[in-house]
């Protein structure tokens, strides 16, 4: 489908990946996170009016290109290609394991190589990437990452796949975030195919912001990455942005 052209649309709906949190993060006074600031950014850009649209997980988001969304916030997967296309990366995420308390991994190699199953979301960019680490692995897929949750939650001997901004902020009761990754996925913004004149336009504004945060003195302190395990490139993450009111 061919999105219409800059000057003939007046609003940008954005998609937003809410389980991704490395990201984006909603509350009831709006979005803030790096999304929201660089969508904020292209919406001026393009003289159209920001609509954020929400979506549950990235499979859900990948599922509704070509009619849901102008843009949206998705990992850069090789294997979406034949749907979208993708700007620059502008920001890049750690995925990880979840384990319980007293496992015996200390580091994702500890897991790779041990008989621990292991629960990940199919719809996840980082998915492929497991499957190719665990070929001969007791890799136990669902298709999102809240199903992925339910399977970890009812094995005790497995560990769970994830974006490790999103595992933290899970919060789980007796779970460990393991500190290093097995996966560093890239983050765009995606468009669907055969938006050419708009993917020029977003381009310019991912290299402009990207500018603007590593000549930042702020984003200069790694404090953040150290923590989360979430980048952008030379600058750790910079959440202090204004938040986009839900419409």
């Amino acid at each position: 489908m061919t999105m219409p052209s800059t000057a003939q649309a007046t609003v940008l709906r954005v998609g937003f990946n809410l389980n991704n949190t490395a990201l984006v993060q909603k509350t009831a006074s709006g979005y803030t996170g790096i999304a929201p600031e660089l969508a904020r950014r292209i919406a001026e850009a393009a003289g159209r009016a920001l609509v954020p649209v929400d979506y549950p997980n990235a499979r859900s988001a990948v599922e509704a290109v070509g009619g849901g969304w102008d843009i949206a916030f998705l990992a850069l997967d090789p294997a979406r290609t034949d749907r979208m296309c993708f700007s620059t990366p502008f920001h890049s995420v750690s995925a990880t394991f979840a384990v319980l308390k007293d496992h015996p991994a200390q580091n994702c190699t500890d897991v790779l190589r041990s008989a621990t199953p292991i629960a990940s979301p199919n719809g996840a960019a980082f998915h492929s990437k497991l499957a190719c680490l665990t070929p001969q692995g007791d890799l136990r897929t669902a298709p999102t990452p809240a199903e992925a949750r339910t399977l970890f939650e009812a094995d005790d001997t497995t560990a769970l796949a994830g974006i490790r901004d999103t595992l933290l902020a899970a919060n789980l009761v007796g779970i460990r975030v393991l500190s290093d990754e097995f996966a560093c996925i890239q983050q765009a913004v995606a468009l669907p195919k055969s938006s050419d004149a708009l993917l020029l336009l977003v381009n310019g504004i991912v290299d402009s912001f990207l500018h603007d945060r590593a000549t930042d003195p702020r984003n200069r302190i790694r404090s953040a990455e150290a923590t989360s395990g979430a980048r952008a490139p030379d600058v750790a993450p910079d959440r202090t942005v204004k938040p986009i009111l839900p419409h």
